[in-house]
């Protein structure tokens, strides 16, 4: 008796739910062109479309993530980067993950009014924060939008601060004279000058021209080789020796294992810039100093863009380049070998 009545249950069910579907599908077929193609098979194709549509949907508004899972796998992605860009990154996605419940809350329910007000509070107080955190966001969503955990990026409506460049400053030749003359004068801030060349006349980063070896000197290509594990970006490029870095082909009593830059880098710059007698420097002077020189000398942007390993010519544009006042006679003697001798 109890397996009837248990029978008689799902069977009463079953017709209701029937009668349910059955009902559905003649409204439906009452909406398709008045109901004249009720038994048209191009309305039950349409159907089933629909069905499976309708389906998929469901699966993806129930398949998600933590903002907080979805974070750790970007990090993961780029395992590849250096440690201190990780580090850099982490920092940043913890200080979202603070921010209320944004942490536990699952990435597809994640809107642009949460993103906003997450933004300006945890990075508003500076405008490169924001900017930095907005991109980091941006790229979490993207993931998460390969990956099917979310399918739309609330972080692509939110604007950016305006960008209000700083003037750029570039060393003048005699700038150039004093700090080498800083250097050939004290037997401990000598050991910085290869280093130093390679920085003003090749535009390799501080903390790439930290990584290289004697053995990244081609002396009979006349060419530095910045490796993907050296560069800031990933990528390999060759910067040919140039004006003052033409010196270092010479240079053939180190071995070439050992690094180019001193160990004790940055109590050494500090010492050299007030030596030469800057009471004030802007960060990256060295690569603004080669970067606008280049241009102004080569005429070619393409290649200005490969040899200093930007992604794009935007960011050169604006924040490297400054050729108001520079003379075409003073970019010829900068990339002159002899004039440096």
């Amino acid at each position: 008796m109890k397996k009837r009545i248990q029978y008689n249950d799902c069977r009463s069910t079953s017709l209701a739910v029937s009668g349910d579907v059955a009902l559905l599908v003649i409204q439906l077929a009452n909406k398709w062109q008045g109901g004249t193609h009720f038994r048209n098979k191009e309305f039950f194709h349409r159907l089933r479309q629909l069905t499976e549509a309708f389906v998929r949907a469901l699966d993806e508004t129930e398949e998600s993530v933590s903002f907080r899972t979805a974070a750790e796998f970007s990090l993961l992605s780029r395992a590849h980067r250096r440690p201190s860009t990780r580090a850099d990154l982490r920092s940043y996605i913890n200080r979202m993950c603070q921010y209320g419940a944004l942490a536990e809350c699952p990435l597809r329910e994640i809107r642009i009014p949460l993103c906003r007000e997450m933004l300006q509070c945890c990075f508003g107080h500076s405008a490169h924060s924001y900017r930095k955190a907005q991109s980091i966001l941006h790229s979490i969503f993207t993931m998460g939008i390969r990956q099917g955990w979310c399918s739309q990026n609330p972080a692509k409506a939110i604007l950016r601060p305006p960008v209000y460049e700083q003037r750029i400053e570039i060393l003048t030749l005699s700038q150039i004279h004093a700090l080498l003359k800083a250097m050939q004068c004290s037997p401990r801030l000598q050991r910085l000058e290869s280093a130093f060349r390679l920085m003003l006349w090749c535009g390799i980063r501080p903390e790439e021209v930290r990584r290289l070896h004697w053995s990244d000197i081609d002396a009979e290509e006349k060419l530095v080789y910045v490796e993907g594990r050296n560069s800031k970006t990933g990528g390999a490029r060759a910067v040919p020796l140039r004006g003052g870095a033409c010196c270092l082909l010479q240079q053939d009593t180190n071995t070439p294992t050992s690094l180019i830059a001193p160990a004790n880098w940055d109590r050494l710059w500090r010492r050299l810039r007030q030596e030469a007698g800057f009471a004030h420097w802007q960060n990256d002077a060295l690569r603004h100093t080669f970067a606008s020189m280049h241009l102004k000398h080569f005429h070619n942007l393409v290649q200005l863009q490969e040899e200093m390993g930007h992604r794009n010519a935007a960011l050169l544009q604006t924040r490297y380049l400054n050729l108001r006042g520079l003379r075409c006679s003073s970019a010829a003697r900068f990339f002159t070998e002899q004039y440096w001798l």
